[in-house]
C-alpha cells in the first residue's frame, strides 16, 4: 500500500487530501485544500494563496489516476466543488447529504451531486458501509460529530486495508475529542493512522486547554490499544504553532512503544510550513504593498 498526503496544514494550507494505491484500486480522499479566511485578524498572505493554487494543481493530477474519489464530508478544505471535471469516469463514495449533516453541508452537497452526478461513473452513500475490491477492503465508520459540536456537522472515517497494511484516515473528529471515534479506531485496529489532531489555536469561551488534557487521554488511550506504528498527526493542530508541545506526552508514550509520530509533510520528508500559525510573521516578512 502506497499512502501520499497531497495537502496539509504541515505543509502550507488547510487540507487532508490523501491520496492511497493498493495492488487493486488507487483512492483519493478527501480532495480539497483551502485557506484560513482570517487569523490573527488579517487575511490570508499572499503566499498561502500560492501554495494553493499548487496544491490544487497536484490534487487535480493525482485525481486523474484515480478509480475511486471519497468525500468524507463537505467542506471546503475536504473536497473542491468548482471544478467537476476531476470527478469524471470515478466512482464516487460520499457522505451521505441526507442523514447526519448540517444545513450547510447538505446544500453543498447536493450542489456538488448536481453538478457531477453525470460525469462520475458511480455515486454511492458510503456512511457505516464495507466496500471489497480484489483483495483490498474499503470500510467506512458511521457519522462523528465534526469535533465536538454537532453545528459543524458529521464526518465518516475511512479505513483501507489490504493484504499487506491497514490505514484508518480519521478526517476531522479533531483529536479524537469524543468517544465514538475513539471506540471504532480501537476496534479496526489499524497499523497506520492519519489523526486530524486536537483544535488548540481559536480563542473563545471553549475551555480549549481543558479540552485538550480530555483529547490526549483519548489519543493515548488509542495507542495504548491498538497495534498502531505509525501516525500522521496534522490538519487543526497544525494551525498551532506551539502544536508539538501541546501533545509531548503523546510523544513521550508514542516513543516507549516503538510508534512513529509525524505531520504530513514530516512524511513526505520535507520542513514543516506551518503559513496559517506564521501570518503574522508572514506579514513582517513579506509585506503586502
Amino acid at each position: 500500500m502506497r499512502i501520499i498526503p497531497l495537502a496539509a496544514d504541515s505543509m502550507g494550507n488547510r487540507s487532508m487530501a490523501t491520496f492511497v494505491e493498493t495492488k487493486d484500486c488507487k483512492v483519493l480522499i478527501d480532495p480539497g485544500v483551502n485557506v484560513g479566511e482570517f487569523r490573527y485578524g488579517l487575511k490570508p498572505h499572499p503566499l498561502e494563496y500560492w501554495l494553493l493554487e499548487k496544491h490544487r494543481e497536484r490534487i487535480k493530477l493525482f485525481a486523474q489516476s484515480a478509480d475511486i474519489i471519497i468525500i468524507t464530508h463537505y467542506h471546503f478544505d475536504h473536497f473542491i466543488p468548482d471544478v467537476p471535471d476531476i470527478y469524471r469516469g470515478k466512482i464516487l463514495f460520499l457522505k451521505n447529504p441526507n442523514q447526519k449533516i448540517n444545513i450547510s453541508q447538505r446544500k453543498r452537497a447536493f450542489e456538488f451531486l448536481r453538478a457531477t452526478k453525470a460525469l462520475s461513473s458511480e455515486v454511492n452513500y458510503v456512511d457505516d458501509r464495507t466496500f471489497f475490491f480484489g483483495e483490498t477492503t474499503i470500510k467506512f465508520s458511521p457519522p462523528f460529530v465534526h469535533g465536538t459540536d454537532e453545528k459543524l456537522g458529521f464526518v465518516i472515517q475511512v479505513v483501507l486495508q489490504d493484504s499487506e497494511e491497514s490505514f484508518l484516515y480519521s478526517s476531522d473528529v479533531q483529536g479524537p475529542s469524543r468517544d465514538e471515534p475513539v471506540d471504532f479506531i480501537i476496534s479496526q485496529n489499524p497499523r497506520f493512522l492519519y489523526l486530524d489532531g486536537p483544535l488548540t489555536y481559536l480563542q473563545g469561551d471553549i475551555d480549549l486547554m481543558g479540552l485538550l488534557k480530555k483529547t490526549l487521554h483519548k489519543m493515548q488511550t488509542i495507542l495504548k490499544n491498538t497495534n498502531v506504528k505509525r501516525v500522521i498527526i496534522d490538519h487543526h493542530l497544525l494551525r498551532d504553532i506551539q502544536w508539538k508541545n501541546r501533545i509531548e506526552p503523546l510523544f513521550t508514550l508514542a516513543s516507549s512503544r516503538g510508534i512513529l509520530i509525524q505531520t504530513a509533510a514530516e512524511y513526505r520528508g520535507e520542513e514543516n510550513n506551518l503559513l496559517e500559525a506564521r501570518r503574522q510573521e508572514l506579514y513582517k516578512e513579506n509585506p503586502v504593498q
